[in-house]
């Protein structure tokens, strides 16, 4: 038995929320073989990891593709009390829901028992993290030592 080449035709690709075939593929006939590549809508950014290419199958069905790309904030606020902990500082993907942590740079110490965060709000904006680093050169009652040279002398020279 000799394999012929296959015929069919696939028509369009899928219709995705955030993602749309490279300009440079915009037919309406995909012979079995055919590959179309897709790239982020306006406003959606890659997700990290996820093929962005199908191929259209013999049967006239194209291979299955999850979405690649998503909504997502963009890097985190730079803060000048905290850097981004190491793990969410590998990370380039931030969909809605995803909180960062930050840790407090050399110099401040954290005031409380969490750490100060920052969520990625429905707007793709960062919630305002808390600052809960605080400068280690600062008081925040008075110093004590300007506190001793302020009191009045107890015993004054006569």
């Amino acid at each position: 038995r000799r394999c012929s080449p296959a015929t069919g035709d696939c028509g369009p690709p899928p219709a995705m929320t955030h993602s749309r075939p490279s300009s440079e593929e915009l037919s309406s006939s995909f012979p079995v073989g055919s590959r179309v590549t897709f790239t982020c809508a306006e406003g959606a950014r890659r997700i990290p990891g996820l093929p962005d290419t199908m191929e259209c199958l013999p049967g006239d069905l194209w291979s299955r593709l999850p979405d690649p790309c998503g909504r997502s904030c963009a890097a985190p606020t730079r803060l000048r009390f905290a850097a981004l902990s190491k793990e969410d500082e590998r990370r380039n993907f931030f969909p809605i829901g995803t909180n960062v942590s930050y840790v407090c740079r050399p110099g401040y110490e954290n005031t409380s028992e969490s750490s100060p965060s920052s969520t990625c709000l429905e707007n793709l904006a960062w919630s305002e993290a808390a600052e809960l680093c605080r400068s280690e050169y600062l008081c925040s009652a008075p110093c004590p030592k300007k506190a001793a040279l302020a009191a009045p002398n107890p015993h004054p020279k006569m």
